[in-house]
């Protein structure tokens, strides 16, 4: 293969790493308005992709891949290295932060949940409203079929809508009381 075609490849591979190197250098030019963490990561996030990019613009000048490889693996090193150290950075803050709320003494207020509004109300809803979907489109589904006479397709797609709706009300059910008992 070319180095060329390598090289348009890494451009292409790098420009599409936006989704991530652009948030991180926002991070970075954020300051101390983000976690000492969070700045690292978003420091070694930029180091590889800025090593990537390097790599790609190296392949058009040097005739040989192996530097830019090279500097490729450099970056990825370093990146890495950056990355456990925001984890270890991370976790010191997240510490500090037990430290502090700790020393308050005082947690937040208790949130009573109220009647009829918790999350199980809910879920059962959610399996309600689906219930009524799927067995109303059964419903029409038969009605529209057309074989035979209005009142027996009526009956069935009456029945049917309700034994549906019936099953997917249970299933909400017991939903409601595995996950919120």
């Amino acid at each position: 293969m070319h180095h060329t075609v390598l090289a348009i490849g890494t451009a292409a591979v790098t420009a599409s790493g936006c989704v991530w190197y652009l948030p991180a250098i926002a991070d970075l030019q954020a300051g101390d308005d983000r976690p000492r963490s969070a700045r690292t990561a978003a420091a070694a996030c930029v180091l590889w992709w800025a090593a990537l990019a390097l790599a790609g613009g190296l392949l058009l000048v040097v005739p040989g891949w192996e530097p830019a490889a090279r500097l490729a693996l450099a970056g990825l090193v370093a990146a890495v290295i950056l990355r456990i150290r925001a984890h270890r950075q991370r976790r010191a803050e997240l510490r500090e932060d037990g430290l502090r709320w700790a020393m308050l003494d005082a947690g937040p207020a208790p949130r009573i949940p109220r009647p009829g509004r918790g999350p199980g109300a809910r879920v059962l809803l959610g399996w309600l409203l689906v219930g009524l979907a799927v067995s109303s489109l059964g419903a029409v589904s038969i009605l529209l079929s057309g074989g035979g006479p209005l009142a027996p397709r009526l009956a069935t797609a009456a029945g049917g809508a309700a034994v549906v709706c019936a099953a997917f009300l249970l299933i909400g059910v017991g939903n409601v009381r595995r996950h919120h008992s």
